[in-house]
């Protein structure tokens, strides 16, 4: 292929195997498309699924759901952006239009394309094209550098699984809930920023890695290690027996969606973020006997961004040293540093496909 017209990119080919390849530079496909050249992309929690071999995933696809960049060129139908433009790319495509989208559940849009998938190449490339764009970008904070940019990306998320979470109580009573967050990660540390903005009257993190337990200690969360502490015994001593008011889960394992219903009160919320790929722990019956109120699925980023936007900015000081790996260039060390994170060795990793 001629190097002027190709790119670095980091392509799924199975579980355990991402590979470094040239793919040829993304082009103007239909006229609503932008191609963006990355400035900073990372990897994501959620993308582990596939590349662990836990979710089905037909090989080939350019890996990222999180990214940045500067657009270079746009189709003719583009009315609300132009080359030169900064832009974040939520995870998935919005058309604007639809039933689903016109009722801000974005993520449900009858036209949505997941990027990093076999729908849609991702953003852990030096360049690439972004389908819906006038409904599916925004425009980039400029209160946010250029690593801090992508909280704008994986924030909403844990901003609506926080949102969720209080949903089941009364505004007046909100300083009076015990909330619980399984799970430690990028995301979750999001969701625990966001709920303390609600002012809990307690707010518990559970996890079984220090370095994140410290971290989620640091932004006013109580760890709690699941391994030296009976996290079930805990919670229902500091709430007289009864249970934690909503707790926001944020793993993807049977194991961590069991807890959550154990420890949730009778006519609790549990508010689903993980990623579950196995059948539910509990059943409808065990549901029904707690009045059980569970919200799961995929943030609709679109509908929300503004309103986590604003959440995002004013938190801005708590993410100073959420990025602990930045890699310039796409290379071997985007790899190596993928198997890292896979091993929960490094916490948040950023790319950046174009930095010399």
């Amino acid at each position: 292929m001629n190097p002027a017209l190709t790119m670095k990119a980091l392509v799924f080919h199975g579980p355990y195997d991402v590979r470094l390849e040239e793919r040829p530079i993304p082009k103007i496909c239909e006229p609503t498309d932008v191609i963006i050249k990355t400035t900073v992309a990372a990897l994501c929690g959620s993308e582990l699924h596939a590349y662990r071999g836990h979710a089905n995933s037909t090989p080939g696809y350019i890996c990222g759901h999180e990214g940045a960049g500067t657009i270079v060129a746009v189709g003719p139908d583009v009315l609300k952006f132009k080359p030169g433009d900064s832009v974040i790319v939520p995870f998935t495509t919005a058309c604007g239009d639809c039933y689903f989208c016109q009722r801000s559940f974005s993520s449900r849009c009858s036209n949505v394309q997941l990027f990093g998938s076999p729908q849609l190449d991702g953003s852990q490339a030096e360049f690439f094209r972004v389908p819906l764009a006038d409904s599916t970008c925004v425009v980039a904070p400029p209160e946010l550098g250029d690593e801090l940019i992508l909280m704008a990306d994986i924030y909403p998320t844990g901003f609506y699984g926080a949102r969720n979470a209080f949903s089941a109580s009364p505004k007046e009573r909100w300083s009076e809930m015990v909330v619980v967050v399984i799970g430690c990660g990028p995301v979750a540390l999001c969701s625990m920023v966001a709920a303390l903005n609600n002012r809990p009257a307690c707010l518990y993190a559970v996890d079984s890695v220090p370095e994140r337990l410290a971290r989620a200690k640091k932004i006013g969360a109580i760890p709690l290690n699941f391994k030296s502490t009976d996290v079930k015994a805990e919670i229902m001593k500091i709430t007289n027996g009864r249970g934690a008011d909503a707790v926001i889960e944020v793993v993807g394992h049977p194991d961590a969606l069991r807890t959550a219903f154990d420890i949730v009160r009778d006519s609790g919320m549990v508010s689903v973020l993980g990623l579950h790929t196995d059948k539910l722990p509990f059943d409808g019956k065990e549901a029904y006997s707690k009045n059980l109120h569970i919200q799961f699925g995929r943030c609709p980023v679109r509908s929300i961004f503004q309103d986590a936007l604003d959440s995002l900015i004013v938190n801005r000081h708590k993410f100073k040293d959420f990025i602990d790996v930045v890699i310039s260039t796409l290379s071997d060390d985007s790899i190596e540093a993928l198997k890292r994170f896979e091993k929960n060795e490094v916490f948040k990793v950023v790319l950046k496909p174009n930095e010399l």
